[in-house]
């Protein structure tokens, strides 16, 4: 057997496309005879758990060891702490920093049980939703080199978690991150740091939707099967522009049939998209949905859209998706970088201009818009699972 490939996910189920990689990451290593370890202290799924055990994973969901127990019994006081700061003092940094001091020890607490299940330091370690701060504190105190996956840069260090972060330099840590514009923002903060550029998404030439999948998926859905279908997939965060969305879908000419899938979503812009004269049913799946219902809502659509607010830099990916899928997207100009690599097949609009992302809706209401190539999937750099696996091999090699 090949040595062991530790997966740390401290992210809970309603954290969108983190139930896919983890499962399928986690196959591609057994498959390859990897000895593998999930642990996910924050919980997982039950029908998750299931799977990733019928294919010979040990899933540890609760802290192991003396060191992991302690460290995740403070992590969880420290979450306690963030959570009343949060009431006491809602519109200040306190309450952030907090979490970042609790994100860090989950994740050592995490690492510290794999190696008191393994019984030694793990050969490759990666924690697939890392906190964006303590990178090296983290490592001093779980005593395990590792990847570190940061998505996105959601707050940032003041003096408390700086001082903690100067107690330990981030050595043998390397930090993937999926968009160029996350790197620069973590080298602003920590230029010592080891870092390296690869999107998260992961792909596969066999996952693209046939025309047999989407009669089955709108007879399922109790759409017609003929006529144009709308998809909004994923949780209304505030990085999406759902007001901009919400106008255009007022403003339509053309009838059109809306899913919302996902969770959490805004009451009041639903109520408003039920009254707009141009649509004719709004269907809403509320989340969490597992990767086959998030499928079958791709195969109902004709086509989709991902409307982000300008600067917006962190990967997506519903626009992942539709290159995997084949699914016809919709896009705004949010990210320049990400415009240049789709704009071959997918449609952009003005970031913030409901009356552009109007007329380009009911363009493709009476004109569908085709589906991405093939290649698409390569034109955002996707990898397979097992290529993902390479890389983690070859940056673990690398560490200093």
């Amino acid at each position: 057997m090949k040595g062991t490939v530790v997966l740390v996910e401290r992210a809970t189920e309603h954290a969108g496309h983190w139930q896919d990689a983890l499962t399928r990451l986690a196959q591609a290593a057994v498959a390859e005879s990897h000895q593998v370890v999930v642990v996910t202290l924050n919980g997982i799924p039950a029908h998750v758990h299931r799977e990733l055990q019928g294919h010979g994973v040990h899933v540890a969901t609760n802290s192991e060891g003396a060191g992991g127990r302690l460290l995740f019994a403070l992590a969880r006081c420290v979450f306690w702490t963030a959570r009343t700061a949060r009431r006491l003092l809602p519109h200040r940094r306190l309450p952030h920093q907090f979490t970042l001091i609790a994100r860090c020890l989950v994740e050592a607490a995490s690492l510290r049980t794999a190696r008191h299940l393994l019984g030694r330091v793990p050969e490759i370690s990666v924690i697939l939703t890392a906190g964006e701060a303590l990178h090296g504190l983290t490592r001093t105190l779980s005593g395990t080199p590792h990847l570190r996956v940061v998505h996105e840069v959601n707050t940032t260090e003041d003096r408390l978690v700086r001082g903690l972060g100067r107690l330990a330099p981030p050595r043998q840590v390397t930090v993937i991150c999926p968009t160029r514009s996350v790197e620069e923002e973590i080298r602003d903060r920590f230029p010592a740091l080891v870092t390296a550029v690869h999107p998260f998404a992961l792909a596969d030439p066999s996952e693209r939707i046939t025309s047999a999948e989407r009669l089955l998926a709108r007879r399922a859905l109790a759409l017609p099967e003929t006529g144009p279908v709308l998809c909004l997939v994923g949780g209304w965060w505030p990085h999406k522009d759902m007001d901009t969305m919400t106008a255009a879908l007022e403003s339509l000419t053309a009838p059109l049939h809306v899913i919302v899938a996902g969770s959490p979503t805004h009451p009041a812009l639903l109520e408003r998209i039920t009254r707009a004269p141009g649509i004719v049913t709004l269907h809403t799946l509320p989340g969490p949905l597992a990767p086959a219902d998030i499928r079958r809502v791709y195969a109902a659509g004709s086509f989709t859209a991902v409307i982000r607010r300008p600067g917006v830099g962190k990967e997506s990916g519903l626009v992942a998706d539709c290159a995997r899928f084949g699914v016809p997207l919709l896009l705004s100009d949010h990210d320049t970088e990400l415009t240049r690599r789709v704009s071959p097949w997918a449609i952009v609009v003005p970031a913030q201009d409901p009356a552009a992302l109007a007329q380009a809706i009911d363009q493709a209401v009476h004109h569908p818009p085709p589906p991405p190539p093939p290649t698409a999937a390569e034109d955002l750099g996707l990898s397979t699972p097992a290529r993902m696996l390479t890389l983690f091999h070859s940056l673990t090699r690398q560490e200093p």
